[in-house]
């Protein structure tokens, strides 16, 4: 059905909603990204969200297929993932750094690639590389709104970090217009010597039409580039699937490779690819069954891991936006609010610090500047307590006896990787190299948590309906995905400019935990149901 033009206006709006319309509808042409490959639903998982209640088997099934298929699209970018690795060789041998940048789900690939290297990589060369991602360390448990559209904060982050000539700068970002990323491979092409290198998942040609930025960043002629297209996500636009798996591999694999502590990338991913194929991913339904089920009776889970922690650290906080989940609840900053679904502890930790650092390898980085350091700076950050005893302090906090959390326990023995849930045991062959390892690991929590979220009903086919609209591509997402609800219903479908008004006069009311998309389709079809009486 054709847009109608809007119903409504500006004025009609609280004055926090109408500024906040306002300011996206001046550059929504810059948001608009739903021509993107990695935003488009992917035609073999129209039936996601049925097969995650009818079928596990076929589903996960399918989440190793299109992971597979990401990876096969590796093998055409040789030449550049060769160039890549020289360039990563060259900055170590001459006594440079290597940096990697990223938002979301590359941030938290950028922070990983770092937390691996401090773990499996030479003591010598340990402090030689640094991820961080847009909003610091803060960022890893909880998105700053907004925060990943300037591209300003990222050239500030980098310069604080100590970037200067003779470093190597790796720009992450899935979608490849993400402004935070190109403001850091901007200025470190500012800064000289060596060109940065921008990795992205997207078609050069859609790219250059569907955002002017990232026209200028491609167009860069100090900019190295590495196109990793990968087409659709498995749950349309959810980039921290088959997007950020290929993207932590070939950065990941150049940089092991480069310090000598790896293969050839093509041997690493001949490795990888042959570990999917025959690992028994079915073993995982019996767990993604029992944490469903421990939800929907209200109850609460705890992740508890140490060796892999990043990774199941990384899965556990994606969650949240991409289904609106409550996050992980601070001590520092928060006094009463709910209770995540499920938490975090490292075992043998018995304080902040030591659970941080053992999740990232070094003490954390908080964003202490003006403006933002009360919510999200040393103090806050300190506030996220994944040390031993979670459950107790829980209860402590809650000031009555808390449900008891289920324990998802996720460690590694001589052969294995092995979770145990509620009785419930997969064991999966260790991978073969530390990266190949986690993403093997990666790919198996994924596929969990979004098919557990399946069984809840927390996306609908393959959309992923209750996203959180925390920043400007997530709010063109959120109007897409009305459009599409709308048109599926037959119901009549307004132009882009009023559902933005409408999602924004939602998301002033909206409570934690309540789908941004659903209500603002059900206050449209309200209003024109008022509108035809």
């Amino acid at each position: 059905m054709s847009e109608t033009r809007p119903r409504i206006n500006l004025q009609l709006l609280p004055p926090s909603a109408r500024e906040k319309a306002r300011a996206f509808l001046e550059t929504a042409r810059e948001f608009r990204l739903g021509d993107l490959p990695t935003e488009k639903p992917h035609p073999k998982t129209t039936r996601l969200s049925e097969l995650a209640e009818t079928d596990l088997s076929r589903a996960l099934d399918l989440f190793r297929e299109i992971e597979l298929d990401a990876y096969g699209a590796i093998h055409a970018r040789g030449t550049g993932i060769d160039r890549l690795t020289a360039a990563i060789r060259e900055t170590l041998a001459a006594g440079g750094n290597v940096f990697l940048s990223g938002c979301g789900a590359t941030g938290r690939l950028a922070l990983s690639i770092e937390a691996l290297w401090r773990a499996h990589g030479s003591p010598g060369l340990r402090e030689r590389v640094t991820g961080f991602m847009a909003g610091g360390d803060y960022a890893l448990v909880r998105s700053i709104e907004n925060f990943e559209d300037h591209p300003e904060y990222g050239e500030r982050q980098l310069t604080e970090l100590g970037f200067r000539a003779g470093d190597l700068l790796l720009a992450v970002t899935e979608g490849g217009e993400t402004p935070f990323v190109i403001g850091t491979a901007e200025a470190a092409a500012r800064v000289g010597g060596r060109e940065p290198w921008f990795l992205y998942c997207n078609p050069d040609e859609i790219l250059e039409r569907c955002a002017e930025r990232s026209r200028l960043v491609l167009r860069h002629p100090a900019i190295e580039k590495l196109n990793l297209t990968v087409g659709p996500m498995a749950l349309a636009g959810s980039t921290r699937l088959q997007a950020a798996s290929v993207l932590m591999f070939v950065a990941g694999s150049c940089l092991f490779h480069a310090a000598g502590f790896a293969p050839d990338p093509r041997e690493e991913l001949d490795r990888l690819t042959d570990l999917l194929r025959s690992a028994d991913i079915g073993a995982l339904i019996p767990l993604i069954e029992a944490e469903a089920d421990v939800y929907r009776r209200g109850g609460r889970c705890l992740h508890v891991s140490r060796e892999h922690a990043i990774t199941v650290f990384t899965d556990v906080t994606e969650r949240s936006p991409t289904f609106s989940l409550p996050a992980f609840e601070n001590a520092k900053t928060e006094t009463a609010r709910a209770p995540a679904w499920t938490y975090m502890e490292i075992p043998g930790t018995r304080t902040p610090e030591e659970a941080w650092r053992a999740i990232l390898g070094r003490a954390p980085r908080a964003l202490d500047w003006d403006g933002f350091a009360a919510r999200y700076g040393s103090a806050a950050l300190r506030g996220f307590d994944f040390s031993e005893g979670v459950e107790a302090r829980r209860a402590a906090a809650s000031g009555a006896a808390a449900a008891p959390m289920a324990r998802y326990e996720i460690r590694g023995d001589d052969q294995a990787i092995e979770f145990r849930f509620d009785g419930a045991t997969a064991r999966f062959e260790r991978g073969p190299s530390p990266l190949g390892e986690h993403l093997l690991l990666k790919l198996l929590l994924n596929a969990a948590s979004t098919l557990v979220m399946g069984r809840l009903g927390r996306f609908d086919g393959n959309l992923m309906l209750w996203v959180k609209s925390s920043n400007n591509k997530l709010v063109d997402r959120s109007v897409r995905y009305v459009q599409s609800l709308l048109a599926k219903m037959g119901a009549r479908v307004p132009s882009y400019d009023e559902i933005v008004l409408e999602l924004f006069f939602v998301l002033e009311t909206l409570e934690p935990g309540e789908p941004a998309v659903l209500k603002t389709r059900d206050r449209i079809l309200g209003r024109d149901r008022k509108g035809n009486r």
